[in-house]
């Protein structure tokens, strides 16, 4: 891993060398320390994303004792203005920069890298109440613009009350992905309860049997005791294609695109120069954090190989 930052490191400073353009626009620039083995960054990152992120830091920041990654949990709107106006030097989300946010960057006369670093999705969750195996496409958008409010819509078993929908904050990119996918106008003008992280709207969830929540995969995915106990409450429901198949988000499914709800999280670093806040988000496309990401339950952007090594031995039959 070493060998691959001190590259990166090296290559940084032949660019700033190199690069006339570049040194012309330095007044920001000078004002940074780090390098891509060393220093202190800000980078923000959306709440869905977070935890793994965190795990992630951990292990860049044991492997390379003098930095330091300062993650700032934040929704995703909020994580693109902040990248905008130079308070954090890269950001985490579930999408590029739009045509407008991209403009504001050539305005300011410097430049964004972004590439996909993993592929996450979202789950649906309710109360184990809610009689459905399963929920379609179409039925979550009727959920989503208003057209079905109350459960015993989707099945006549099911309780006779109001669907109460619990997302996180506003902004985030769970919100985002919901407006695009169903293509709604104005989601607040349904009626939601915020939770204020993925974590929340599961225990929310666990406590309303009328509840319906849109949480991050990745906060549910890993196969650990405390996910267990937290899941125990609710019900994860599959979600049905456009042929009525219905798939649970899955590593399986999401290499193979069948989950209908999943997306890709893009890294995402502004400015001319290589130095640490490139290196760490460089980092999370590299193998040891890819397979991170792999025994996390989500999609890395690049399976892990698995080396196996055959031994053949000639064996004496008596």
């Amino acid at each position: 891993m070493k060998t691959f930052l001190m590259s990166i490191y090296l290559f940084g400073w032949l660019i700033l060398w190199s690069c006339n353009s570049v040194q012309k626009d330095t007044s920001k620039d000078e004002k940074k320390y780090d390098t891509p083995i060393s220093g202190s960054v800000y980078i923000a990152v959306d709440d869905a994303f977070y935890h793994l992120i965190q795990q992630q830091a951990k292990v860049f920041m044991n492997e390379y004792e003098n930095t330091q990654i300062n993650l700032i949990n934040v929704p995703e709107d909020k994580a693109v203005a902040l990248l905008l106006r130079d308070s954090v030097d890269a950001i985490l989300i579930s999408r590029d920069l739009n045509g407008n946010e991209k403009k504001e960057i050539e305005r300011q006369k410097t430049i964004t890298r972004a590439w996909v670093s993993y592929v996450d999705a979202l789950s649906v969750v309710v109360s184990p109440a809610v009689k459905d195996t399963s929920i379609s496409l179409s039925q979550l958008k009727d959920i989503f613009t208003g057209k079905i409010r109350n459960w015993k819509q989707l099945n006549p078993q099911n309780p006779d009350s109001e669907i109460v929908i619990i997302l996180d904050n506003a902004n985030s990119s769970n919100h985002n992905f919901l407006k695009s996918k169903f293509e709604i106008a104005d989601i607040n003008r349904l009626k939601i309860f915020g939770a204020k992280s993925n974590l929340g709207i599961v225990e929310q969830v666990s406590k309303r049997e009328n509840a319906l929540g849109i949480v991050s995969f990745s906060w549910i995915s890993e196969d650990t005791e405390a996910n267990q106990k937290i899941l125990s409450g609710v019900k994860i429901l599959p979600v049905q294609d456009s042929t009525g198949k219905a798939y649970f988000a899955s590593q399986t499914n999401l290499a193979q695109n069948l989950y209908p709800l999943s997306r890709e999280v893009y890294s995402i670093v502004k400015n001319n120069r290589i130095g640490l806040s490139y290196a760490f988000m460089a980092f999370l496309s590299q193998e040891t954090a890819q397979r991170i990401f792999l025994k996390a339950g989500v999609l890395p952007k690049k399976i892990p190989t698995r080396e196996i090594e055959i031994i053949t031995r000639n064996i004496e039959v008596k």
